[in-house]
C-alpha cells in the first residue's frame, strides 16, 4: 500500500532493535539497521539519517490493509479448494461411469478386475470395484501429502491438496509478500517483484531475516532415510524458497506469464497511485477462477470532482460531484477492470469492494467465459445526477432477456440495446428543477458477493488473534455484509442542508423508510450514511414531513433557489416518523463495532513516494 511514513515514525513504533521475528527468539538488528515488526513478520530498515530521502517506503498505519488482504486471500483459497474438490470428484465419477458402461457392453477382458464373471449356477456376480491405476494420485505428485495407497474398499482416491501461487507485482520492502508466505496456509509460493534493484536487495535481506531463504536439497544420504520421497512442490520450495524476489518491470513480467501453465492463482496490485497501467497485463496473467486484489490511491481522481478528464482517461468513466462519490469511485475501478477483462473473453465477479481512508481496495474473481462477457453491457451504467439535490438515475448500457423453454425448461438469453432515458427521469430534476449531470460509465451490478463476505467475517471472528486490526476489520466487513445491493447512499445531514432545515436524527429517517415498507442499511464508505431501495421522491417527502414540526426560516431561503423549489413541492407520500421496532437492528446501532476509522496518527495519509537514487521515484509500495 501507500506506506509513506518517515523512518523516524517507523522507529518510534519500535522500542528497541531487539524484536521477536516470526516466533524466533529476540535477536539484535544488524549494525546500521532498525527493525519494524508486524504480525508474524519483521523487516529491516536502514537507520534513518538527518539528511537525504527515506531509503524504504512503509506506512505502519496500513497494517489494516495487509491484515484485510491476508484474511480475504485465506477465505478465497478455502472456497477455491472446495471448488477444486468438487471438480476432482466429478471428473473421477464421470470416468468411472464411462468405464462401467463399457463393461456393460462386454468390453472387459479375462482377468479384468471389474469383469462380471459367470457363476456355476449360471448367475452373475460383479467383482469388487478396484480404482483404475490412472485415477490414483502418486504421493510424489505436486501438492499431495501423505497420500495412502488405495485399497479395493476405496470408492474414490483422496483429493490432491490445493496449493496456489501468488504474485505481488510491486513489492518494495517485501513486508506484504513475507506475511503472505507465513500466514497463508495453502500458499505454494509468492513472487515478490520490484523494478528497483535496491528494493529487491531489501526484499532479499528481509526474506533471509525471516528465515525464508532457500535451504537447498539435503545430502543424498539423508534423503535416502526418508519414509517417502519428497513431492515436486517440496523440492521446488527447498530449491527456490517460498518468497521469490524478482527484479523487473511488473507489466513485462505479467505479460510473460500469460500462458495457462504459467499464470498465477492470485495477483496483488498495490501501486502508488492508480493501478490502471497494470490491469491489462494482470488480467492475462491470473489463472481461471483466480483472485485479483487491486488498490487505487488516486481518490482525488476517483472520488473528487476536479479531474473529470483524468478520471475518464484512466478509468473510462467520468467522476461525479456528489456525496456518494466514493462509491462511484469503486464502481469506476470495477468498470475499468471488467472492460479490460472483456476484451479477452474474461469476466469479473466482485467479492469485496471497499473505500478505505484515502484509497480503494477491491477483491475480485476472474473467469474465462465469452458467453458471460455478452452480459457486460447490462452490468455497465451511466449515472444521471442532479447537482443541486443529488437525485440520481442509472441508465444501463445493455439489456438481457431471459427465455425459458416450455418443453425442455432450458434457459436462453438474448442481448439487446436498452431503452432510455431511465423511467421517471425528465429533462430537469423532478424534485428541485435542476439540470442533470452525467457520470460514468461505471459498474452497475453488486459490488460485493455476500456469501464471500459472510465467510470472510466468520474467518476473522474465529481468528481474532491473527490480525492486529481485527476489530476494525470486523466492523467494516459487518457493514459490507449488511449493505443493500441498491446503488449509492445519502446522509441525512446533507439532505437537510438542501431544505435549509435542522437535520433529523439518523434513526428517525431510518424509521420513516422502514415504516414505508422499504429496506435500509448503512454504507461502509461514509459514517452516518443510509442505503435504501426507496425512490428519491419518498426520501424527499420524509424531510417535508419533518419540516411540519420543525419549520424552516423562509427569510433565509432565496426565491427561485433549489431550496425554495424543494420546499414548494407538494408532499405526495404518507410519511410516519414514529420509531420502528426494527430500526436498531437495521442500522446496527447496538452492535459494538469499530465501524469507521479515526485518524490513527497526526498528519497521516498517502504521503510521498520513496526516492531511490538521484531524483528517481519508486512506483511501488508495501
Amino acid at each position: 500500500m501507500t506506506d509513506a511514513a518517515t523512518p523516524m515514525e517507523v522507529e518510534k513504533k519500535v522500542d528497541s532493535t531487539e524484536v521477536e521475528t516470526g516466533g524466533e527468539s529476540a535477536r539484535p538488528a544488524p549494525a546500521g539497521f532498525v527493525v519494524h515488526t508486524e504480525s508474524t513478520t519483521s523487516i529491516l530498515f536502514a537507520s534513518p539519517t538527518t539528511t537525504g530521502p527515506a531509503p524504504v517506503f512503509l506506512n505502519p498505519v496500513q497494517e489494516y490493509n495487509r491484515d484485510l488482504s491476508v484474511a480475504a486471500i485465506r477465505t478465497w483459497a478455502t472456497r477455491r479448494a472446495r471448488e477444486k474438490t468438487v471438480e476432482w470428484e466429478k471428473g473421477l465419477k464421470k470416468r468411472k461411469a464411462k468405464r462401467m458402461r463399457k463393461e456393460g457392453e462386454g468390453e472387459g477382458e479375462n482377468g479384468d478386475s471389474n469383469k462380471k464373471r459367470k457363476l456355476e449356477d449360471g448367475g452373475k456376480q460383479e467383482t469388487e470395484k478396484v480404482v483404475a491405476e490412472d485415477e490414483v494420485v502418486d504421493d510424489a505428485e505436486e501438492g499431495v501429502k501423505d497420500q495412502p495407497k488405495l485399497s479395493t474398499e476405496d470408492k474414490l482416491p483422496r483429493t490432491p491438496l490445493f496449493k496456489f501461487t501468488l504474485l505481488e507485482a510491486l513489492s518494495a520492502t517485501g513486508l506484504r509478500a513475507i506475511r503472505y508466505a507465513k500466514e497463508l496456509p495453502l500458499l505454494r509460493y509468492v513472487v515478490a517483484n520490484d523494478l528497483s534493484a535496491s528494493a529487491v536487495e531489501d526484499i532479499k535481506r528481509n526474506v533471509e531475516w525471516n528465515g525464508l531463504a532457500p535451504k537447498g536439497l539435503p545430502p543424498a544420504e539423508e534423503e535416502a532415510k526418508r519414509e517417502r520421497p519428497r513431492s515436486k512442490a517440496e523440492i521446488d520450495e527447498l530449491l527456490n524458497g517460498k518468497v521469490r524476489p524478482n527484479e523487473g518491470d511488473a507489466v513485462v513480467y505479467m505479460y510473460n506469464h500469460r500462458s495457462e501453465s504459467s499464470r498465477f492463482d492470485c495477483i496483488d496490485l498495490d501501486p502508488y497511485g492508480s493501478a490502471v497501467p497494470f490491469l491489462d497485463a494482470a488480467i492475462g496473467a491470473v489463472a481461471d477462477g483466480g483472485l485479483m486484489c487491486v488498490t487505487c490511491t488516486d481518490a482525488a481522481v476517483l472520488a473528487g470532482h476536479n479531474y473529470p478528464e483524468k478520471s475518464y482517461t484512466h478509468y473510462g468513466g467520468v467522476c461525479v460531484n456528489s456525496e456518494y462519490s466514493h462509491e462511484v469511485g469503486i464502481r469506476l475501478i470495477l468498470n475499468a477492470i471488467a472492460s479490460t477483462a472483456g476484451r479477452y473473453g474474461r469476466t469479473i465477479e466482485p467479492l469485496l469492494s471497499l473505500s478505505i481512508d484515502f484509497y480503494m481496495r477491491v477483491f475480485l474473481r476472474v473467469t474465462t467465459s465469452p458467453k458471460e462477457v455478452k452480459a457486460l453491457p447490462s452490468k455497465t451504467s451511466l449515472l444521471y445526477y442532479c447537482h443541486d439535490c443529488q437525485a440520481h438515475f442509472m441508465q444501463p448500457m445493455g439489456k438481457v432477456v431471459e427465455k425459458v423453454s416450455a418443453k425442455t425448461g432450458d434457459v436462453n438469453y438474448s442481448y439487446h440495446m436498452p431503452a432510455g432515458p431511465p423511467a421517471g427521469m425528465g429533462e430537469r430534476c423532478g424534485e428541485c428543477g435542476g439540470r442533470f449531470h452525467i457520470g460514468g460509465p461505471m459498474w452497475g451490478a453488486p459490488i460485493h458477493n455476500q456469501e464471500f463476505v459472510a465467510e470472510l467475517l466468520e474467518h476473522v471472528e474465529n481468528n481474532m488473534s491473527d490480525f492486529g486490526t481485527a476489530s476494525r476489520i470486523t466492523g467494516m466487513i459487518s457493514i459490507a455484509k449488511a449493505e443493500l445491493e441498491a446503488p449509492f447512499y445519502f446522509t441525512p445531514a446533507k439532505l437537510a442542508g438542501f431544505f435549509h432545515t435542522i437535520s433529523p436524527p439518523l434513526n428517525t429517517i431510518a424509521s420513516a423508510l422502514l415504516n414505508g415498507g422499504f429496506q435500509i442499511s448503512r454504507s461502509h464508505t461514509v459514517a452516518g450514511s443510509i442505503k435504501t431501495n426507496a425512490p428519491r421522491d419518498f426520501i424527499m417527502d420524509i424531510y417535508r414531513e419533518w419540516i411540519k414540526s420543525h419549520p424552516v426560516n423562509m427569510d433565509k431561503v432565496k426565491e427561485g433557489s433549489p431550496a425554495a423549489r424543494l420546499l414548494a413541492k407538494e408532499q405526495k407520500h404518507e410519511i410516519s416518523l414514529e420509531p420502528h421496532p426494527g430500526v436498531d437492528e437495521a442500522m446496527m446501532s447496538k452492535h459494538k463495532l469499530v465501524r469507521y476509522q479515526l485518524n490513527p496518527l497526526p498528519n497521516w495519509g498517502p504521503g510521498k513516494a520513496a526516492v531511490r537514487g538521484k531524483g528517481k521515484k519508486s512506483n511501488e509500495q508495501d
